[in-house]
């Protein structure tokens, strides 16, 4: 891709390149998808002003988990604030009355003490319990941290009730990444008998159900495509919740990961123990860190293919540490010195999740609006014609 080496070259590497359009793309099409849902978007994986930006220009929402995302929102757009959840479920009693102060009208609580400090500092707070969903089958399996069992909640609510707290309706989050929508149509159908539950025995209809993440980024061919994934949770909020209940949702891999093109630069080789090793600018303490903490792989592209014959190859990053490797034992056309590699769809979480290890040069995102499918029918042609 000659594009992409001119600007590695006019930048310098490590670099990502931000496509504001596919970011933007995919928020619409999670709209389209699921269209009586406001989509929130989770700031966590991509928290960046741009983002704001687009989502806002979206007219769309956000999600956040920190006072640190607050004051992002605040200073991208102040309007945000009066669209975004904070949907961490444990806070700093000075995190909830700071959040209060600047316009945050909902927020998440999951126990008895989250409630007491709620009432305590921001008794008017809109408060929407946390359900756990156990799934083993997820990426991220985070009803195991966070989120009231059904026997729990029955006494989480009655306990919100008596002390008066504002509580609108229920979240929950069935897992990241997952790659069939069952867990989401399962907790549709649990949270309609809660929320019934919860009318028969207190009078109380709750405005809002928060169907969370856990969207799936299509990472490789055999992930499952997100309109598809939508189609049954469609379905399933139409026929459990077709009373006037508003309905969030706080999608975030989904929507970030398409939008980011990392590139890095070959600055060292050698030839050890039958492979040959290439050290790159970038790693996975890194852009790459999604590898270390999510478990994801990333694939590396050459931006000029050649018809030599392949040799084992490891790929390291940057740093003196043993586990900077991004991929090992593959086989590879030989690179010089000076050559640019690239990966796709490493949008979610790699640049939120990057560190300051050996305190290298960090990438920088560079706006450019790339053509995803166009980057795609490259790689798999030039594989093609270069196997």
């Amino acid at each position: 891709m000659e594009s992409i080496k001119a600007l590695a070259e006019q930048h310098g590497t490590p670099i990502i390149l931000f496509s504001e359009n596919e970011f933007s793309r995919v928020y619409q099409s999670m709209q389209s998808y699921l269209p009586r849902v406001k989509h929130h978007f989770a700031l966590k994986p991509l928290p960046t002003q741009e983002c704001i930006k687009l989502i806002s220009a979206c007219d769309g929402y956000l999600d956040i988990a920190s006072i640190g995302e607050l004051a992002l929102v605040k200073s991208a757009d102040p309007s945000m604030v009066a669209r975004t959840v904070y949907t961490h479920p444990i806070k700093k009693e000075s995190d909830i009355e700071e959040a209060a102060r600047s316009g945050i009208k909902t927020m998440v609580a999951e126990n008895f003490t989250e409630l007491r400090k709620i009432m305590k500092v921001a008794p008017q707070m809109q408060v929407l319990l946390r359900i756990a969903f156990p799934n083993e089958e997820a990426l991220c399996n985070l009803s195991e941290r966070y989120g009231a069992d059904e026997e729990r909640f029955e006494r989480l609510y009655a306990f919100a009730h008596k002390i008066g707290a504002n509580v609108i309706g229920c979240s929950f989050h069935v897992g990241s990444q997952m790659q069939r929508p069952d867990e989401h149509v399962n907790a549709i159908v649990q949270c309609r008998r809660i929320y019934d539950w919860v009318f028969d025995n207190f009078g109380v209809r709750f405005k809002v159900l928060d169907i969370g993440g856990g969207f799936p980024a299509k990472y490789k061919k055999t992930d499952m495509d997100l309109e598809l994934f939508c189609i049954p949770i469609r379905q399933a909020l139409d026929e459990y919740f077709d009373d006037g209940t508003d309905l969030w949702s706080e999608p975030g891999r989904s929507i970030a990961a398409n939008c980011h093109v990392a590139v890095t630069q070959v600055i060292g080789k050698v030839f050890k123990n039958n492979r040959m090793w290439y050290y790159l600018d970038d790693g996975v303490y890194g852009t790459y860190a999604g590898m270390m903490y999510e478990e994801i792989s990333y694939d590396l592209h050459p931006t000029k293919y050649n018809e030599e014959e392949p040799i084992l190859s490891v790929f390291a990053g940057p740093t003196c540490d043993s586990i900077d490797v991004i991929l090992k034992d593959v086989m590879y056309q030989p690179l010089n010195v000076g050559d640019y590699l690239f990966s796709i769809r490493i949008g979610a979480y790699g640049w939120a999740s990057r560190t300051q290890f050996n305190l290298l040069a960090e990438s920088r995102i560079i706006p450019y609006d790339f053509d995803l499918q166009e980057i795609e029918e490259y790689i798999e042609e030039s594989e093609l014609v270069f196997a």
